[in-house]
């Protein structure tokens, strides 16, 4: 798998991921109880029928002597369509649609398409999220705490590690930062498997608009060079 889609789908686990957290333990800070905060995510889960927004990415690496920086669109339905659009500096598009996953490089005129077993959730599958919520917490260390930094800046900080090799292979840590009052994340950090780290943040996000159907269109464009992997490719 390509870095690029390793990265684009830690994103999609953490929007797909947070209605499995209901019964997880947490650490919480001064105001609020780590119950009360599980709470609040398994309801707000509840009432997203779509999601849109803006985000910027860093990306950093002893490579590289500054970070590498992109902006684009997100655009999700759930249970299982997630689209993610970098507009600037290469335009690069990922769809996930149920059991497919398309990766669309316009400058190059190319995709990659990846087809999982029919019925088959890409995300559920990748995020362990098909079980049922202790199977999820045996999978994952999870870590939730209210972070108050004076009367007008605070969040809710989640933390989560994969315990096996099997998903670890997507990140080794992420960091969420959820805003307290709209109940959605607005910073992620990605540690990569190689120690990189990739900073995201969120903007514009607006709740339950009414998406085209056409945003999470896997068929790949005319004229294109397609590249196909069948169920027995890993993602």
């Amino acid at each position: 798998m390509t870095k690029s889609l390793t990265l684009l789908l830690s994103l999609g686990f953490i929007l797909g991921s947070i209605a499995a957290l209901t019964s997880q333990q947490g650490r919480a800070g001064t105001h609020l109880t780590a119950a009360e905060v599980l709470n609040q995510l398994q309801a707000k889960a509840k009432t997203l029928k779509s999601l849109k927004g803006s985000f910027e990415q860093r990306k950093y690496s002893r490579l590289l002597v500054k970070p590498m920086e992109s902006e684009g669109e997100l655009f999700w339905q759930p249970p299982g369509r997630f689209r993610w659009q970098v507009v600037r500096p290469a335009p690069l598009t990922l769809v996930v649609r149920e059991d497919k996953i398309l990766l669309l490089y316009p400058d190059l005129k190319k995709v990659t398409l990846y087809t999982g077993p029919s019925g088959v959730g890409f995300l559920d599958r990748i995020t362990g999220a098909t079980g049922d919520s202790q199977t999820f917490q045996s999978q994952y260390g999870i870590e939730v705490q209210l972070v108050a930094r004076g009367e007008d800046r605070s969040w809710i900080q989640m933390n989560m590690e994969p315990k096996s090799a099997k998903y670890a292979r997507y990140f080794k840590r992420l960091e969420v930062k959820i805003d307290p009052e709209t109940w959605l994340p607005n910073e992620v950090a990605i540690l990569e498997g190689n120690d990189d780290w990739t900073l995201i943040y969120l903007s514009n996000l607006t709740e339950n608009s009414r998406l085209s159907d056409a945003l999470f269109s896997v068929e790949p464009p005319e004229g294109f060079q397609v590249q196909s992997y069948g169920s027995g490719r890993r993602p």
